[in-house]
This record gives C-alpha cells, structure tokens and sequence, in this order.
C-alpha cells in the first residue's frame, strides 16, 4: 500500500532535532519535520469540510459533505490504498435532512481499531436539530452504517444542540461533547456543555451529562481521555468582562462527575462576540496538551501549552504558529504512541503588501514532547479555512481540506517525517 511505502519505520513525530523544545524546557522550537509530497492531490469528488482518518490496517476514511444537485448529503469514503483510489463514497444521514457546515459545527470522523466512527448535527425538514453518530461495520459496502443520537433531549425541546466532537477512549470508549441549550444559562449569550458516554462502541450512549456553563455559544468543545481514566474537556470560557479564554474541566469517574474549570491560560481576550474557534485537546504521558487560537495582547494566533502534574495547572502557553498571518482552526490528530499533529489555516507573511490565500500549515509534538515549527504545505493554490489532518501508525501523515467555493475542490496531501 501506498501508506507503507510513503512512511518510515521510526516513529512519526518521534525524531525531532535536539534542539526542540520539550515539557518545562525553553529551547528553541524544532525545525519542521514534515517532508510532504511535491503536490496535493485534487480527489475525485466534491466535498466541503472534509476530514479525514487512517485506520490501523492502512485504510484512509474521507468524511465531507455532497452540496451537488441542491442536496445536502453526508459522505464517507475509503481508501485502500493510502489515497491513490478511493471507492463509491456512502451516505450517513437520512433523506431528506441538512448537515451543518457553518464555523466549526461541521462533520467529525475518528478510526479505532476496526470500526470508523462519524459525528455530525444535522437539520431535519421540520426544523428539528439533533446530533447523528455513526458506525460503521467491517465491509462497510456491503452492511449500512449504525447510527444513534447521543442526545437524550425529550421530545418537544427544541433547545439548541450542536458544535461536537468526541474522542475514542484507550479502552475504546466513546466520549461525545458539544454545546447545549437544555440548561437556563448562566449568563446571557452562553451555552452549557454536555457529554455522552458510549461503552459499546457506539452503538448506544449513557445518559447526557451537564459537565460546564458560561460556554463561549460557536466554539468547539473537545474532550480526551487519559491512560488512567481521566476524562478532560477543554472550551472556551466566557469570563467577567467578556474574556473568553480556554477552561479545562476533568473527570475521575467516567463522566459522571467534573471538577471546577481551570484556566488553561490566562490570555484575557476580551471579545463582544463569539470567535467562532475552539480548543483541541491531546494526552501525552497522563498529561493533557492544549492548543487554541487566541487574539490577546494584539498577537492573534495559535498557542500551545502543557500540563505537567495530570492538568492540576498548565505551563505558560507559547505561540506556535509564528511566520504566519491569520492562522486560526487548530485541528488535532494523534497516534498511539503520543505524537501529534495539529493543522490549521494561515496564509504567508508578504513582503509586497499583496495578501496571500489560505492554506494549510501543521506543526507537531513528538511522544517526548519536542514541538517542531509551524510549516505550510508545500505548492498549495487553493486553500482552505478549516484544514483537518490524521496520524497513520505507519508513520504517514494526512491533511484534507476544500476550497470555499459553490463547487468545491477537495485536496488531500501526504507526508511522513524525515
């Protein structure tokens, strides 16, 4: 497979230069070690918003949406070959009903083991809004996807649900968050955040649990799940005097109970809206490992920062997306043995004045904690706002994105590290 022959036998993100900067150091960042293909590769079909995920035998999943035809269907794809060929995409949600790809309440996709799991909200002809999770079954061609609702809201509450994620658990538990209208709000223009819990590989969810309030109301959450059984979801926080910084809840008991937000960082952005742009959340050694984009002290940008005592405090937050303008959108991948890879959208920094588009750039942290530099992908024309990358076990990296236009052009690039 073409995955095999793109990846090498080391860890992806495993070998930094030892210059990188690792937990509770303040080295100089590592120099990218992305090596991509010379081009990206326009993919055969249209679909906005695309994400992607590699599964542990070398299939490559692609989840967008068909706007084609007035039509709004939700599409899954599969690679057998690392991309190279892909066969008749299949459809995930009903007849009839819209999937949101506004900001960040757009389509999520996770592979574990033998299954690929999707997330997504979606709009029905009567209105009504819900979440939809899929699963899908070995010979996905031949068998239909499951699918079930996280959201256990009684009939008739037509409270707001939506921008959600969700994370696979080590002992592949299924943690579902999004924003929630259900709960009055605590302050005016905020949302709670719930989760649901799946032990059955998604085939049913426990009931929804409150687990924070004063949710900035656009603004993804995300959760993920440390080797020892801790649960943590980060957000953005509405603060006194509008501050919406990143919080951090956690949990001991599988999600039933959550602790007092912590403040990941204390950015102070104060903001009289919604910035329409969430953390994302990773675990490295028991430790979670936050990035987000922040606009505080006039240095708008990603940030990254670490904890380093099982997310008692975090260490002070430090930019990761230097060399580019208008990045924003971070999107986290990560493999089993704790490298991550974290793309966005940003465009070069001219020198003539003349604003460059939006295109992907990515930026890793090895499973020893060495980030490297922020680099955008090379030969890229046509970007996108909302890049979404994924980590094979092989060592090969992916990054899927879709131009912003009526007709939309999907790309896909590959690389591996050198």
């Amino acid at each position: 497979m073409m995955a095999r022959c793109l990846a090498p036998t080391a860890a992806l993100l495993l070998s930094m230069l030892a210059t990188a900067c690792r937990h509770g150091q303040s080295a100089a960042t590592a120099e990218s070690g992305f090596r991509f293909e010379p081009q990206p590769h326009q993919l055969p079909f249209a679909l906005m918003r695309p994400v992607v995920a590699s599964a542990v035998n070398g299939d490559l999943y692609l989840l967008g949406v068909d706007r084609s035809q007035g039509g709004s269907k939700l599409a899954l794809a599969i690679s057998n070959d690392a991309g190279d060929h892909w066969g008749q995409p299949a459809v995930l949600n009903a007849a009839g009903t819209m999937v949101s790809t506004a900001a960040e309440n757009a389509p999520q996709i996770a592979a574990r083991g033998m299954y690929a799991y999707a997330l997504w909200q979606q709009h029905d002809e009567a209105g009504s809004t819900t979440l939809q999770f899929a699963r899908t079954s070995p010979g996905m061609a031949h068998m239909p996807p499951h699918v079930v609702s996280p959201v256990d809201k009684p009939a008739g509450d037509t409270s707001y649900t939506g921008f959600a994620s969700f994370t696979v658990a080590p002992n592949g538990d299924i943690y579902a968050v999004w924003l929630d209208g259900r709960a009055p709000a605590s302050a005016a223009g905020t949302f709670s955040v719930y989760l649901a819990r799946s032990t059955d590989k998604g085939m049913t969810f426990q009931p929804n649990v409150r687990v924070a309030d004063l949710s900035c109301p656009c603004c993804r959450p995300a959760a993920a799940v440390a080797p020892d059984g801790t649960v943590y979801v980060v957000y953005r926080h509405v603060y006194d005097d509008n501050e919406r910084d990143i919080a951090m809840v956690s949990s001991h008991d599988g999600g039933q109970h959550w602790s007092s937000p912590i403040r990941v960082s204390t950015d102070r952005w104060k903001l009289f809206g919604c910035p329409e742009s969430g953390p994302v959340i990773a675990i490295q050694k028991n430790n979670p490992i936050v990035s987000w984009y922040t606009a505080s002290e006039q240095k708008p940008g990603i940030r990254l920062a670490v904890s380093s005592d099982r997310g008692k405090t975090f260490q002070a937050a430090r930019p990761v997306s230097d060399g580019s303008l208008s990045a924003n959108h971070p999107y986290l991948a990560q493999r089993e043995d704790g490298s991550i890879a974290v793309s966005f959208s940003g465009r070069a920094a001219g020198q003539t004045g003349e604003w460059s588009p939006l295109v992907p750039y990515v930026y890793g942290v090895s499973a020893e904690g060495a980030v490297s530099r922020a680099s955008a992908l090379p030969s890229v024309v046509l970007g996108g706002r909302y890049p979404a990358t994924s980590l094979g076990q092989d060592g090969s990296v992916y990054v899927a994105w879709s131009t912003e236009e009526e007709q939309p052009k999907t790309f896909l690039a590959r690389a591996t590290m050198h």
